[in-house]
């Protein structure tokens, strides 16, 4: 964080970086807030809780492997291997997630799911399907992290809800990554791929419909899988 004054902004642009999330108001002063650098770092100052078994994950996750720019709002936080956690801190979403410790990376001594998890789960659970892909594209760049190691995560918690989805979003990344062009042939209803080494396991997959569920009308499918 910056100690200085912002003297070249006026008041109102001031307010504005307030507003914005970019700047704080330290003893009266509105001071910058620097990104913080190395995910050690950045974990560290987001998951507050003193919890052993706590596990940064989703947004939190991305930000700590440094996607965002700044961290979110809420602290986005799971119990290793299952465990139910309490957390006693504002502003934290703590969900029951299998995250086992093979799942994990852990610095210091806190941990955060690992780029691959990182991705299966933003592909699984992001409600929108334009910011999933803009954000594995992201953490693919800055991690390097191996698509098939996020669908094999995807392939072994079948029993969860959008499977599909999420494999339909960890191709889409790919395709963005390395300027694959997908093509549907609507006669067989089998998804084709220009030929890339190390993925040539998307040719010749099955899908239903386009990517992300929109049939050849145009129209939106569903394709969540709901669990009683």
């Amino acid at each position: 964080m910056h100690t200085s004054e912002l003297t070249d902004f006026r008041p109102a642009e001031r307010w504005a970086l307030v507003r914005d999330g970019h700047a704080v108001i330290t003893q009266g002063i509105v001071c910058v807030i620097d990104a913080i650098p190395g995910p050690r770092l950045r974990l560290d100052a987001h998951l507050t809780t003193g919890l052993k078994d706590a596990v940064a994950i989703q947004q939190s996750a991305l930000w700590v492997h440094g996607v965002m720019d700044h961290p979110p709002r809420e602290l986005a936080v799971a119990g290793l291997h299952g465990a139910r956690l309490y957390v006693d801190i504002p502003h934290a979403h703590v969900r029951e997630l299998n995250i086992g410790s093979d799942d994990c990376s852990q610095f210091g001594n806190k941990l955060v799911t690992s780029a691959a998890r990182t991705a299966a789960d933003i592909a699984r659970y992001s409600p929108d399907d334009a910011c999933a892909v803009r954000q594995l594209v992201s953490l693919a760049h800055a991690t390097k992290y191996r698509t098939e190691d996020a669908l094999a995560i995807v392939g072994r918690t079948v029993h969860l809800p959008f499977a599909r989805r999420a494999r339909q979003r960890l191709r889409a990344a790919l395709a963005h990554s390395i300027g694959v062009v997908d093509t549907i042939d609507p006669s067989d209803g089998v998804e084709e791929t220009l030929e890339v080494p190390r993925v040539a396991h998307l040719k010749n997959e099955s899908v239903e419909g386009e990517a992300f569920g929109r049939g050849g009308d145009g129209r939106r499918q569903d394709i969540d899988v709901i669990l009683s």
